[in-house]
């Protein structure tokens, strides 16, 4: 397929924006493929969640393990 880059580079940069994000999600799931396995523990979380919403970290104290757990 043949596509002129000159032209596309010269296209506003919302439509720069949505053409790569467009361009970047049609190989995800080819560079990153999800396994079944990945997406059932995903979905057993995303249940547990919504049975019990308070039990998870909050997003600071995510950040405070993250960090003294990695240093980062």
């Amino acid at each position: 397929m043949a596509y002129n880059k000159s032209e596309l580079l010269t296209l506003p940069v919302e439509k720069r924006l949505v053409l790569a994000e467009e361009l970047c999600c049609s190989v995800e799931d080819e560079l990153f493929p999800v396994s079944k396995e990945e997406i059932l523990f995903a979905e057993e979380r995303l249940q547990h969640h919504h049975l019990k919403p308070d039990d998870g970290l909050g997003v600071d104290s995510f950040k405070k393990y993250f960090e003294d757990k990695y240093g980062f």
